[in-house]
């Protein structure tokens, strides 16, 4: 169907691309791709260390999917939320399985910010009496107009939307490289969440709940301390507060385990997921406990919700993970990844920190060890060259956290792909730092 394009209609084309759909480009045209690798339209193939935006978790094209895909279309493409059908039950068998603890009522969405939206109103018909959600500084939970209230604070954002914006309130993260108190982790006493405690106790209106990444993605790569989630949870015990978990990025095997809740022994009492689960296709959705209250009527229901394309695809998705042992594999990579980074921070003053876990690897690269003073320059120049070099690399483009460069590739990546994305950081390191 595409061949032979010519390239004056794909330019035509691009003239009528709204700007603001797009989060600065790079300049490829992506064509095809297999496991950890994409190839433009031209053949070149790069080593994708942003998964697609952290979707190819099982890998680009993985063969059981596309089986799955192709048997489902030749069925029926599309029912709505009000009809059952195989893919639908089978995979939510297969999720309240392998849902942590007894987050087990499960609902479903085509976008992980709308899943975020939606664990925002379950939240509120389980906490009818609260007024605000609290969300740490960089948080990301989406696009829609409400989580992006919960997302970027910051100008032009905050002045398009800053009405829509009065029921989050900001919480201090748990950024230990550069603490919000200027405290040293853990004679701190997790400070960062006790001050939490005292906004709840004397300065915030009743709060509803708590929405965060566990491990926080966009806004730095920021991996919590021991202790931290653990508080939190026990503070929103007390208050009677909804602890939500947004797992979009965490879940299905990249940080190391299904789920990050799973790794750091804190469960909430909303999980969102989405991104990995379905190979590349379009799912999302929540998971809650059993004991809550579910949505109201006709409150948090959409046409596409229950896609049997997708259904079909993340069922094939989680059976790769299992039987190709990604959840292992990315606790493996992830060391040989870190390992390869620590040695290069023993030659390089710009690598400030190095982050995880599994193949969620965030860089904070800096101009100074002791003065911590960010390498913005660096971290985008490196991001942009790697292209040329075959390799793409993610960075944190928040306010004042353009300097963490991100490395997560799909779980598939080989030692052999491994090691070229660290030469070409290295040659890349070399020619900016100078």
């Amino acid at each position: 169907m595409f061949e032979n394009i010519d390239p004056k209609d794909l330019e035509e084309g691009r003239k009528y691309l709204m700007s603001g759909s797009v989060g600065g480009g790079l300049p490829i045209l992506i064509d095809s791709g297999k496991g950890a690798v994409i190839r433009d339209l031209d053949g070149k193939e790069y080593i994708d260390c942003t998964s697609q935006a952290w979707t190819f978790n099982i890998g680009v094209a993985h063969p059981k999917v596309q089986a799955a895909v192709k048997e489902q279309v030749d069925k029926i493409t599309h029912v709505r939320t009000s009809f059952e059908t195989v893919p639908k039950l089978l995979l939510l068998k297969k999720l309240g399985e392998l849902a942590p603890a007894n987050l087990k009522k499960i609902s479903f969405c085509l976008h992980g910010s709308v899943a975020n939206e939606s664990a925002m109103k379950l939240a509120i018909t389980n906490n009818p009496e609260g007024m605000k959600f609290l969300a740490p500084f960089e948080n990301y939970s989406g696009r829609t107009l409400a989580t992006i209230a919960a997302s970027w604070p910051y100008h032009p954002i905050n002045r398009l939307f800053a009405p829509y914006m009065e029921n989050v309130v900001r919480i201090p993260n748990c950024y230990c490289y550069r603490c919000p108190f200027g405290m040293e982790y853990p004679k701190c006493g997790i400070q960062c969440a006790e001050y939490v405690k005292t906004m709840i106790e004397r300065g915030v209106e009743p709060v509803i709940g708590i929405i965060l990444e566990p491990m926080q993605a966009s806004g730095g790569m920021i991996d919590p301390p021991k202790g931290y989630l653990e508080r939190l949870r026990e503070i929103c015990d007390e208050f009677g507060i909804v602890l939500i978990f947004d797992e979009i990025q965490t879940g299905f095997g990249r940080l190391g385990a299904m789920f990050s809740s799973e790794l750091y022994g804190v469960y909430p009492d909303i999980l969102t997921f989405g991104k990995a689960i379905a190979g590349g296709f379009p799912l999302a959705g929540v998971m809650q406990r059993d004991d809550f209250k579910p949505p109201e009527p006709a409150t948090d229901s959409f046409t596409f919700a229950h896609f049997p394309v997708s259904f079909a695809a993340a069922i094939a998705t989680l059976e790769v993970i299992e039987e190709e042992n990604l959840v292992e594999r990315a606790v493996k990579m992830g060391e040989y990844f870190t390992s390869g980074l620590k040695a290069l921070q023993n030659k390089y003053e710009e690598i400030g920190d190095i982050r995880g876990p599994g193949l969620m690897i965030g860089i904070e690269l800096v101009k100074d060890r002791k003065t911590k003073e960010k390498a913005s320059e660096i971290c985008h120049n490196i991001v942009k060259d790697a292209v040329e070099h075959g390799v793409i690399f993610g960075e944190s483009k928040f306010k004042g956290i353009g300097n963490v460069l991100k490395i997560k590739p799909p779980l598939v990546i080989s030692e052999a792909q491994a090691d070229r994305v660290l030469q070409v950081f290295e040659e890349l390191l070399q020619k900016h730092s100078r």
